[in-house]
């Protein structure tokens, strides 16, 4: 079975050959910003009613709708990061956003670039 020809890395400016993604000298940074105790908050019945409540009260994503797109929003997000804190966990201020516009936060805030789907090139104003 033939293969693909390799192609440049990835890596911005790096010209080593690779047969996908990144060469040995540019490996992928995975960032997990996922504390499993922090994740435990997600799980309570308290939370889940409350993104329910968001969601029926917000339906759309409030980063398309800054830019006049109607888009479904999925996920409730937390708008200052609560670091595990359940006070800020349960009281801090939420916004609806859809999967693209949730990443894109996501992303500005540990600092990578992130290129979302949908309202690419919209400013959310995080």
């Amino acid at each position: 079975m033939p293969t693909s020809a390799p192609r440049p890395c990835s890596y911005p400016g790096c010209n080593n050959l690779v047969r996908s993604g990144r060469c040995e000298l540019h490996p992928m940074q995975v960032v997990d910003q996922h504390n499993p105790e922090h994740q435990q908050l997600y799980n309570t019945r308290r939370w889940k009613m409350i993104r329910r409540l968001q969601l029926s009260q917000h339906p759309w994503c409030e980063g398309c709708l800054r830019a006049n797109i109607y888009t479904p929003a999925t996920d409730v997000d937390h708008i200052e990061p609560h670091r595990g804190d359940p006070a800020r966990f349960y009281t801090g201020k939420l916004q609806s956003l859809c999967v693209p516009c949730h990443s894109r936060k996501t992303a500005a805030e540990v600092g990578l670039s992130s290129k979302g789907r949908g309202a690419e090139n919209v400013s959310l104003g995080y």
